[in-house]
């Protein structure tokens, strides 16, 4: 009995082994020098959904198609290949030589969206580096630009939006940090001041409009507060006035009462300059 399993475990372990008939078929086509046939198989691989065989066979016979008919499916196959497999570099990589090749292409507006929706997925935190952001923003409004009545337009629009707030959060990230520096080494209210007041003119219509401009009011209340004698009315009176500014603009903030309160201590010191 022993002796049974043991063959019986052998030989099971022996078929795991040995290459499947699929396999066979796969290894056969890498082989092969004849580029037609790998092209068919790449296509029946890419409908199997087994986007890594197609890659690999593709990549093959790229060079060998460049300037024929094919060639313009087989960078729109490697790109949709590489996107599936969430290579987001490699996809926009082949997005973007399907774009820069086929203008006219039939793929043309698919590839274009899906270069920008490639680097969308590759844009990174708020506080990382946002070169990758930036080109999807480029490449969003270059396909809203060329196709508005597009079905996928308004998903561009919106995946557009996105990315902006998420610059507007890098500058109220930026703007916060300066904040909470203080006075420490200089003025830093200045610079947070300066940092909200362009991340509201650049992104307008951002989500964080409302936590930008707090920062600037509690900014500027700082530094006027904490102003020598010569400066002292002057902020005060510039940082009273951004405080009724900000409870006229923002009716329904969660900060309405603490910038209330900072209007009313400020007027205070002005009625006390005055005196």
């Amino acid at each position: 009995m022993r002796k049974a399993l043991i063959f019986i475990a052998t030989v099971v372990m022996w078929s795991m082994c040995m290459p499947t008939m699929a396999d066979k078929y796969y290894n056969q086509l890498l082989k092969s020098k004849d580029g037609e046939l790998k092209y068919k198989g790449a296509l029946e691989y890419y409908e199997k959904g087994d986007y890594k065989k197609t890659i690999r066979l593709l990549e093959d016979i790229s060079s060998q198609y460049k300037g024929t008919e094919k060639s313009e499916n087989i960078l729109y196959l490697l790109s949709t290949s590489y996107f599936k497999r969430k290579d987001y570099i490699a996809s926009a990589h082949y997005y973007q030589t399907y774009v820069n090749t086929y203008m006219r292409g039939k793929n043309y507006p698919e590839c274009l969206f899906m270069l920008a929706y490639s680097e969308y997925m590759e844009s990174p935190e708020p506080e990382l580096d946002q070169r990758p952001t930036m080109k999807a923003i480029e490449h969003f409004q270059l396909f809203i630009e060329q196709f508005p009545y597009h079905s996928q337009t308004d998903s561009a629009r919106t995946l557009q939006a996105e990315l902006y707030d998420k610059l507007a959060e890098r500058e109220y990230l930026n703007a916060k940090l300066y904040y909470n520096l203080g006075d420490y080494r200089g003025n830093n209210y200045r610079a947070a001041i300066v940092t909200a007041q362009n991340a509201i003119t650049d992104y307008p219509d951002s989500k964080y409009i409302g936590e930008l401009a707090f920062i600037i009011v509690k900014s500027k209340y700082h530094e006027a507060i904490k102003s020598v004698q010569e400066k002292l009315l002057d902020r005060c009176e510039d940082a009273r006035d951004e405080c009724y500014y900000f409870i006229q603009e923002h009716p329904d903030s969660k900060h309405q009462k603490e910038v209330e309160k900072m209007a009313e201590h400020l007027q205070e010191i002005i009625e006390n300059y005055i005196k």
